[in-house]
């Protein structure tokens, strides 16, 4: 059959319909996305539908009218598409004039492809829908939103009576069973109200919806769901829906996921008002969570007390009136696991005042739950019920908060509480038995600063403004002292820790010494420790991974011996200079020439010999060694003047932990070597943790970076082309601007902006040697390299750099020295330094 004349290139009045109408539709939602938009897109899809099978039977491709049943099934079925949603159909009709059916489906479907629509479609008889359906959930599935659009209506109305009287009773119950298993484990371990949440597979989103609307269906009722929660269930579905709409219009394809980056756009859509766009989007997330948290409430609930009351123990809500019944119902809840009955959490929910009991006897009841069993699933519940509001609104108030830094996966008010579980988590398998365990009072001053932590989010210094909200909040009860002062010392400290570890030089006895000053006491170390780490958990795999773990527990360790007045801390500077080089001369015994090891030992710079092993410093010692034989061989090998330049000696070191490598790179020293070096690694895709920068006396410059692990497909050789790479690079050979420029806007770097705001800050304070420069700014390719080349132009000595990603933003810290060496004390240089560092960049002033 030639082109022109195939059935799937006709065009016809339904065409130009459909496309002149999505073209109205989709113009009018520019500025606001109307809650009717799938219903109206799925009255223009039903249009064309019943236009198209007329144009093919005055066209002759169908007989008549009658010969069958075109169906709407899934979202379309349900009336639910969104400007880029699926459009599913189900063709019932005789599959004895197969050829037929093949020129309709063309005819049917190759328009909407051409249109871009995404179109599903199936051709079956009746009696093959309702085989399929009693083994196969997903066909099962798809029946339960059967729509009839055009065609003979009878097999249509056929399939849903014996589908309904001859399937569900048999496959139906099993089938809510299977959903219900499956969607138990979205969200599994971690509670899933999250600040980027997946609008339709989501935890408490549309196909939650969907699996009340389901269950409901099959069991013949929504009990234990009233009247309240059908109107609740569906203002929810139409605000889910829309915001889903919104989502494609905004980013103009499929994309069910509400990320933060659009998060404003989308709430303009969606008719949220405001010139604040974080507020706006602030205003749509925190309605879209609630939405989340009463559809997955109404879910647990109708399943629970239908399809599994027989086999669990519930909560009653008889009883329940006033704060102190509620507290003691999550008691329960927190010892035993048990879920509450829908009317009991209809009665905890309308808890809103504090009367007959005191704010000290709730906040100990509060710190019990928080230590049960299963107080994370009872701490949760009380945030969803709404319960904190009654005696914490300032918890209240702050709980929904929307954080726009990128690497906070939950708002605060569950980030919260998340951190609240990973420290008894912590607690019990590290600090809860032996010589590091903390007290009783401890513990529950630890708990209830983890809950209070984050209390004072929504301005800037959170940490010291809520300090002072949990000074006001201790301040109404008669809790003790000490006990006051240290839930208000981990609040306003519990970024002490993971701030420090990523910006001081963790060998340095008196960086430490002036953190240890601040903690006080070891009894507050081992709290804030805790907190530290659970504050990290909770964050999201963007802040926490095996390297953020390993600094805390680095710095950890070494402020326990400040604080316990260890022996070698106590040891003067010179004596352990002292102690550390018979440690190397003794592992270099028979592995170094004796008479090399004291020449080597004699070039080392004082800071080097303290931060590092003797037995990694022998290791050091024989890679400077082997580069220097290849640096004298290739000064003999090449003309005068050009031997040597540009070599290098790369190699990897393992580490405890396998997703890191050390690597130690040797080299001349010379201007632009550590920007060409972290340029290098930047252009193999090879992350770099941290780095520290040892110049020798004899001229050779010892690099030390950690870095991740390279991925399973990198090349084999990956350090030898890193070595050559740099030689290329310090020789004019490779362009390292250009080549990261490109990598930076290829197609698979390249990505939305989150728009980071750039912050520089100088500390002159924490280092008697150098000027620590902190740097967060938006994450990208290169960015270490940018800076590095920054400091070399600005004639900078860089002694250090601790390198931090987490999600789209960097926080770097650059322990430098000036020209003269030292701390750069002059303000006009610094002012001049900040300035031009930020329009390195950001490119703006």
């Amino acid at each position: 059959m030639n082109a022109e004349n195939s059935p799937g290139s006709s065009s016809g009045l339904s065409v130009d319909n459909l496309l002149a109408g999505r073209e109205i539709l989709l113009a009018a939602c520019s500025k606001s996305m109307p809650r009717d938009f799938p219903q109206q897109l799925c009255g223009l899809v039903d249009d064309y539908f019943r236009s198209r099978v007329r144009e093919a039977v005055s066209e002759g491709i169908l007989s008549s009218y009658e010969d069958l049943s075109i169906v709407a099934v899934g979202g379309y079925g349900r009336g639910q598409l969104a400007p880029f949603s699926d459009i599913d159909v189900l063709i019932l009709a005789d599959l004895s004039v197969q050829d037929d059916l093949e020129d309709l489906a063309s005819f049917l479907f190759h328009p909407l492809w051409d249109l871009k629509f995404d179109v599903g479609h199936g051709v079956r008889t009746v009696e093959q829908n309702l085989e399929l359906a009693k083994s196969d959930f997903k066909v099962l599935a798809s029946l339960l939103d059967l729509r009839f659009i055009a065609g003979r209506e009878e097999p249509f109305r056929r399939l849903v009576n014996d589908f309904r009287s001859g399937v569900l009773p048999v496959a139906g119950d099993e089938f809510c069973r299977i959903l219900w298993e499956n969607r138990s484990k979205t969200g599994q371990g971690m509670d899933s109200v999250v600040l980027e949440p997946d609008l339709k597979n989501g935890w408490g989103t549309l196909r939650d919806v969907q699996f009340i609307r389901w269950c409901a269906d099959i069991k013949g009722n929504y009990y234990p769901l009233n009247k309240v929660d059908l109107i609740d269930l569906c203002k929810a579905e139409a605000l889910l829906m829309q915001a889903r709409s919104a989502v494609h219009l905004s980013r103009k394809r499929k994309q069910d996921k509400l990320i933060i980056e659009v998060l404003p756009d989308v709430a303009l859509l969606c008719g949220v008002k405001g010139y604040d766009p974080a507020k706006r989007g602030n205003d749509l997330l925190t309605s879209i969570h609630q939405a989340m948290v009463r559809v997955r409430s109404m879910g647990d609930a109708l399943f629970r007390e239908s399809f599994d009351v027989q086999s669990r123990s519930f909560i009653d809500h008889r009883g329940i009136a006033g704060l102190r019944a509620g507290l003691e119902v999550f008691g329960i809840k927190s010892r035993t696991g048990a879920p509450l009955t829908r009317e009991a959490r209809r009665a905890v929910s309308s808890i809103n005042s504090a009367e007959g009991i005191n704010l000290t006897r709730a906040l100990k009841m509060l710190i019990d739950i928080f230590k049960g069993e299963f107080g994370w699933r009872a701490s949760v519940e009380m945030l969803d019920s709404g319960v904190f509001k009654s005696f914490l609104p300032e918890f209240s108030k702050v709980a929904d908060l929307v954080p726009y830094d990128g690497y906070h996966q939950y708002p605060p008010g569950r980030h919260s509480l998340l951190t609240v579980h990973k420290c008894c988590d912590i607690f019990r398998d590290e600090f809860s038995e032996g010589g590091k365990c903390i007290s009783g009072a401890d513990f529950d001053a630890l708990v209830l600063g983890a809950f209070f932590h984050d209390i004072g989010k929504g301005k800037r210094n959170h940490s010291e403004r809520g300090a002072e909200i949990a000074a006001d909040i201790l301040a109404r009860t008669d809790f003790p002292a000490r006990f006051k002062d240290d839930v208000i010392f981990l609040v306003r400290e519990h970024l002490l820790l993971i701030r420090s570890s990523r910006s001081i030089d963790l060998s340095s006895v008196e960086a430490l010494g002036k953190i240890a000053e601040k903690v006080g006491s070891l009894r507050k170390l081992r709290m804030l420790f805790i907190l530290s780490m659970a504050d990290s958990m909770a964050t999201g795999p963007r802040v926490w991974n095996s390297w953020s773990e390993s600094l805390l527990r680095e710095i950890y360790a070494g402020l326990e011996l400040v604080l316990t007045d260890d022996p070698l801390i106590d040891m003067a500077p010179e004596a352990q200079l002292t102690d550390t080089m018979r440690r190397v001369r003794e592992c270099a015994e028979g592995v170094v020439e004796s008479g090399m090891v004291e020449s080597l030992i004699n070039c080392m710079p004082e800071r080097y010999l303290s931060v590092e092993d003797p037995d990694e410093i022998v290791e050091h010692m024989r890679q400077v060694l082997e580069f220097n034989r290849a640096y004298e061989r290739d000064m003999v090998r090449k003309p005068s003047g050009k031997g040597g330049r540009g070599l290098s000696l790369v190699r990897p070191f393992e580490t405890e932990d396998d997703k890191r490598v050390k690597l130690v790179i040797t080299a001349k020293d010379q201007d632009f070597l550590f920007a060409a070096q972290s340029g290098v690694l930047a252009l193999h895709s090879v992350n770099i943790l941290s780095a520290e920068i040892f110049s020798w006396a004899d001229g050779t410059a010892v690099n030390i970076f950690i870095v991740e692990a390279p991925f399973e497909n990198c090349p084999d050789d990956i350090w030898g082309r890193v070595e050559r790479s740099i030689m290329y690079a310090l020789t004019g050979r490779l362009a390292l601007d250009y080549r990261l420029h490109k990598k930076q806007n290829s197609l698979i770097a390249r990505s939305a902006p989150i728009r980071v705001p750039t912050r520089i800050s100088i500390d002159n304070e924490s280092s008697e040697d150098c000027t620590l420069i902190e740097v967060i700014t938006q994450d990208r390719s290169g960015i270490l390299y940018d800076m590095a080349a920054f400091f070399s132009r600005m004639n900078i000595n860089l002694r250090m750099a601790r390198i931090s990603t987490t999600g789209q933003s960097v926080f770097d810290v650059f322990h430098v020295e000036g020209a003269e060496g030292g701390r750069i004390e002059d303000k006009i240089h610094m002012k001049e330094l900040v300035g031009a560092l930020e329009y390195t960049l950001t490119g703006s002033i």
